[in-house]
């Protein structure tokens, strides 16, 4: 029987802080992406199972990385255990830091309803 995670505890005031200026940068290079700053990638070798993964992340988006292309998921470090595509940063992403930011919640629920 699989035991549930450990739950995370309550955010920092600094998690808080990094949390608004990471949803007010985002909402920035959504409208222009010229203000992602540079990009960095990364090619990660995993031994098990044997495959590896491409993590691209910018210089102004701290915190924030995209995991094998387009095609594949966003993360970010202050929202752990959580994983976005790409129509959900806006819908998703976004939102959930301000929340953290805001009233210091972390998500709970995905779109589809399932609990965490």
């Amino acid at each position: 029987m699989a035991r549930a995670p450990k739950p995370l505890p309550p955010p920092t005031d600094d998690e808080r802080r990094r949390a608004g200026e990471a949803a007010q940068a985002l909402r920035a290079a959504i409208a222009d992406p010229s203000t992602m700053g540079a990009k960095s990638v990364a090619h990660v070798d995993l031994a098990r199972p044997r495959r590896g993964k491409w993590w691209e992340s910018w210089a102004n988006l701290t915190g924030f990385h995209r995991i094998n292309g387009k095609t594949g998921r966003y993360i970010h470090e202050l929202l752990p255990g959580w994983s976005y595509i790409q129509r959900e940063i806006r819908a998703e992403m976004i939102p959930d830091l301000e929340a953290l930011a805001e009233r210091g919640e972390r998500p709970t629920e995905d779109t589809s309803g399932r609990a965490a």
